[in-house]
Parts: structure tokens; C-alpha cells; sequence
């Protein structure tokens, strides 16, 4: 669901003080800097020889023999076109090379980060052709697919199913998963407020249930004392999706949760809305760990990351977003529908960097009053300024050709969303009380890609290197050739 992936804008960075190299911003560039004659050095060397057939990659020697160290750094591709976007002018932010002093170590390096699968002779790994073919075969969703989620009862799901699903990139809903812990009467309200009632956390406020959603800039109040609109420099702007546009985060304050159930009851009738999202839980309520449901299915393979815990009062919409990690979400009380759209071809949703702002809140419990005044030097990397329910195809005409799938997750049931893929989220609220609650769990995803970048695809993941046997086997009789196809396993 929501996470925030936020980029320093801004004006006090200067280029000056970016290294004075001149690369070649369609490749790759691993760059030497230091002594000749060094250890490193002659690893630099067999590793050219290495990706000499790779034309995405370029080696590049600064020799400096008065030098004391030597480094390998691995500058990523930054042209207009197959890279992330940058808002700073000059050479995007580099990787050093950790060492020690090895040509295996740093070809693995290098192909971690160039997406290439190189050994340090030179040779295509052998693992390659399984890597590419589950690249080239990720789940899209067209004219022709099914227009909902595929749903298995949790009787019948299984470590393989599972991991076939994730292999191929498809969301999956996981029906009776965790029925068990929607009726637990710790997970009910009174409980919470028993337990974790004191408990400080940190709640998001949106004056019409809106989180994450976009609005014009010119309804912002200038953030200059002066009354002048805020400016941002030119080469910063030029790199805007959307320069019009700000991305508009919700008031954060900070509360006992017993004061935060208070103010969710109290706004029950209104527009405004109060909401516990992404709140780490092993942060502020470590209590709830032990409760959480894990499932052996998902942690036979994927490797988690960080569990959050989510409670609203079902009034609330993530807008449209993605995020950079694989999700398991499981519903506790009330209903989530997801509407899901695969991140193959990302100029539909028009990612960028876009603007941030943020709503200031004051006033007493049930009589809110908000304020737009905090623009912020700060981008979102991960929102699309497309608002779903209303899209302005005229201003965005290529989201026409985005293709969707509406996945509603209910009590006790589990709900897997790949990462990168794009989801605008609608909670519903509990049929016996106004809230809404699930636990989510982010993992390393398993196909990794740029952002924000329009035309980045996504790759594998070698720290799932582990799993490629099992995805030959996966690649021969899954019927992967098809994307969009839906076999069964």
C-alpha cells in the first residue's frame, strides 16, 4: 500500500559539488579512481574483460598514482530516456565498490546493479536464459484477461502456488486465510485499547478521506513570507510530472491510540478522516507482533521486510500509487477493494517526481479545521497525478489504454500485491462497528526496477538466486509464454 519514497529537491545542493567526470549517460560507467599497479586495479581490468560484450556497460580509469586509496565506483545509467529521473543537474549519486580487492566479487557487483548475469570469464551465466524468460513472461493485464483477482482457498494453497504466482508477477487473493483472526476478540477494539491504549502513535488526518491523492498547485498558499509563489529552480521543474500538480499528504499527529479511537468515533459522520496507515508495528506496538498471522507459504520463500499495521474507520482511499516491495495484506475488519494496474508499461500512469505538499490541522475533536499552506521541497516517486475515479484524459489520454483488475479482500481473507504494481485502494468499514483493520507485510521484492522511470522494466532480483531451479520447472509447465493467460497449476 502507501509508502513514501521522498527526494531532497533542492535548493541549497549544488552541482558544483558533483565529481567532475564526463560519462556516457546511456551506459552503465565503472569508474576507477586511485593508484595503477593496486589489487583493485587489476580486478577493475578482469572485470572489463568480463562485460566486454555488454554495450550498456563502460569502464572508465581515472589514474591518479599520488592518490592513497582507490575506489570502483558504478555510476547507473542517467539519459532522458531508459533511466530514473534525476531533479539535480550532473552525475546521478554513485555505489562504491566495498571489496575486498576481487574480479568474482566485483562482476557480482556490477551485475547487481546493471541487471547483466555475467560470470568473471566472461560468459553468459548459465542461470540466464531461466532469468530472461521470467522476465519476458510477467503477468500483464489486457483487453482479454480476467477482470478480477484469481482467488484460492487458503485449503488449498501451497508453498508452489504461491511461489508461481509471485514468479509470474499476478496478484492472488488467499480466501480463509486468517479466519481465525478476524473473530479473535484480542483484535477487537476494546482489546486494542486495553493492551496498546496508551500507546503513542502516529495518525494521518484527511478532510475528505482522500490519502496520497493529487491537487492543482495554484490551491496551495505561497510558502514564502513575502506572499510570492515558492519557486523552484528551472532544471528542477523541467523534471516535474505534472509541475502544475501537487501530491498532497495528510496531517500527521502524534497521539495515544486510545485518543486516536476517540477521534476515528468522532468524525464517524463527517468527512474527515482519521487513519493508522503503514504504522510499523514492531515500532509502536511491539505487543502485536506475536499476534499477527504469518503464513508458511509466503515465508518459504519471500524475505521479509517490515509488518505494518492498518486501522481506519472505512471511510478512507489510498490513491494511486505503487509500492517498491512484494505485500501480503491480510483484513482483519472490514473489506479492501484494490484496483490493480501492471507496471509493463508505466507512461499510462504518468510516473515522475511530483510535488509534495502536506495539510496542516488545528481545532477540537469533531470540529477540525484544515489549512493548505505547507508546500514542501520534496517529491513523491511513487504516486500517479491520475485521480482513477474521474481522469482527465485530455490532460492524460495514454491512461485510456491502462487495463485494470478489481480484487475485493474481506475478513479473514489475504490478498498478494506484487511489487511496482499500480493500486488505488478503497477500505470498506467492519459490518458490526466503523473500522477497518488489516496487517500487511513488505518483502525484498522479487523483480526490482528504477524509479520513478516511465520505461524501466522490471528485472530479477539475484538475492532470490536461490529459487531458479524451481523456476525452471516453473517456465516449462506454467504456460509463462502467454502473459495474461491464466493456467492452472
Amino acid at each position: 500500500m502507501l509508502v513514501l519514497r521522498s527526494l531532497l529537491l533542492l535548493t541549497s545542493v549544488v552541482a558544483a559539488a558533483l565529481p567532475s567526470l564526463a560519462l556516457n549517460a546511456s551506459c552503465h560507467n565503472v569508474v576507477f579512481q586511485g593508484r595503477s599497479g593496486m589489487p583493485l586495479f587489476s580486478a577493475f581490468h578482469h572485470a572489463k574483460m568480463a562485460f566486454h560484450t555488454e554495450h550498456d556497460v563502460c569502464f572508465v580509469e581515472q589514474i591518479d598514482d599520488e592518490r592513497r586509496t582507490t575506489h570502483v565506483l558504478f555510476y547507473p545509467k542517467h539519459d532522458d530516456h531508459s533511466a530514473k529521473s534525476c531533479l539535480l543537474p550532473g552525475l546521478p549519486s554513485a555505489d562504491t565498490f566495498p571489496g575486498p580487492p576481487s574480479a568474482t566479487l566485483l562482476v557480482a557487483f556490477i551485475n547487481e546493479r546493471a541487471n547483466t548475469l555475467r560470470l568473471p570469464n566472461g560468459q553468459l551465466s548459465p542461470i540466464a536464459p531461466v532469468i530472461r524468460m521470467l522476465e519476458a513472461n510477467l503477468y500483464r493485464v489486457t483487453s482479454s484477461s480476467p477482470t478480477t483477482c484469481r482467488r484460492i482457498d487458503a485449503a488449498d494453497i501451497t508453498d508452489e502456488i504461491f511461489r508461481d504466482h509471485v514468479l509470474r508477477n499476478e496478484p492472488l487473493v488467499i480466501t480463509r486465510s486468517a479466519t481465525a483472526l478476524a473473530r479473535d476478540p484480542a483484535w477487537s477494539t476494546e482489546s486494542l485499547l486495553a493492551r496498546i491504549g496508551r500507546h503513542q502513535v502516529h495518525v494521518k488526518v484527511s478532510p475528505n478521506s482522500d490519502f496520497e491523492g493529487c491537487e492543482p498547485l495554484a490551491w496551495w498558499q505561497p510558502a514564502t513570507s513575502d506572499g510570492a509563489a515558492s519557486a523552484i529552480p528551472e532544471y528542477v521543474a523541467k523534471h516535474l510530472e505534472s509541475p502544475d500538480k501537487v501530491l498532497v499528504r495528510p496531517a500527521g499527529l502524534n497521539m495515544p491510540f486510545a485518543a486516536f479511537v476517540a477521534r476515528l468515533r468522532a468524525s464517524a459522520a463527517t468527512a474527515t478522516s482519521y487513519y493508522l496507515e503503514y504504522l510499523s508495528m514492531a515500532a509502536y506496538v511491539p505487543e502485536l507482533v506475536a499476534d499477527a498471522p504469518t503464513f508458511s507459504w509466503v515465508e518459504s520463500f519471500l524475505t521479509r521486510e517490515i509488518a505494518n499495521l492498518w486501522f481506519g474507520d472505512g471511510k478512507s482511499v489510498g490513491k494511486l500509487h505503487f509500492d517498491p516491495h512484494e505485500n501480503v495484506l491480510t483484513m482483519v475488519a472490514g473489506a479492501k477493494t484494490f484496483v490493480l494496474m501492471d507496471p509493463s508499461d508505466n507512461t499510462r500512469l504518468y510516473e515522475g517526481h511530483i510535488r509534495e505538499a502536506q495539510y496542516d490541522v488545528d481545532g477540537e475533536m469533531g470540529h477540525e479545521t484544515f489549512h493548505r499552506r505547507k508546500l514542501m521541497e520534496s517529491t513523491s516517486m511513487v504516486n500517479s497525478p491520475v485521480d482513477v475515479a474521474a481522469p482527465d484524459l485530455e490532460r492524460y489520454p495514454r491512461f485510456a489504454h491502462a487495463q485494470t483488475m478489481t480484487c475485493t479482500v474481506g475478513e479473514g481473507d489475504s490478498i498478494y500485491v506484487p511489487a511496482f504494481w499500480w493500486h488505488e485502494v478503497q477500505s470498506a468499514p467492519a459490518a458490526d462497528e466503523l473500522r477497518n483493520v488489516a496487517i500487511n507485510y513488505w518483502y525484498t521484492p522479487v523483480y526490482k526496477k528504477d524509479f520513478p522511470c516511465k520505461t524501466c522494466r522490471l528485472r530479477f532480483n539475484l538475492a532470490y538466486e536461490s529459487v531458479l531451479p524451481l523456476a525452471a520447472t516453473a517456465v516449462d509447465v506454467s504456460g509463462l509464454a502467454t502473459p495474461g493467460r491464466r493456467d492452472e497449476l
